[in-house]
């Protein structure tokens, strides 16, 4: 196994209206996510969210909302498997 390769962490989900997919490596809390309206996955925005905060900006406070909600479950999920 190559020691610069780590594990990554991938999930997908919806909230309001939003599609939301996201990823980080299994040793950085750092999550990479997309967001978009449900059914336009072409016009996605995406971000860099550590611990709530986002890196850029982020205007639209439903978008905030679906991507906060999403990396909630998916953080839930990483410390309890059985969810």
């Amino acid at each position: 196994m190559n020691p610069l390769i780590t594990d990554r962490v991938q999930h997908r989900g919806t909230f309001d209206g939003y599609e939301v997919a996201g990823w980080r490596r299994s040793d950085d809390p750092i999550w990479n996510v997309k967001v978009w309206l449900a059914g336009c996955p072409r016009d996605w925005f995406g971000y860099t969210v550590t611990a709530g905060l986002f890196e850029l900006k982020l205007y639209a406070p439903a978008q905030r909302k679906a991507i906060l909600h999403a990396i909630g479950e998916w953080e839930s999920e990483l410390m309890d498997p059985n969810v």
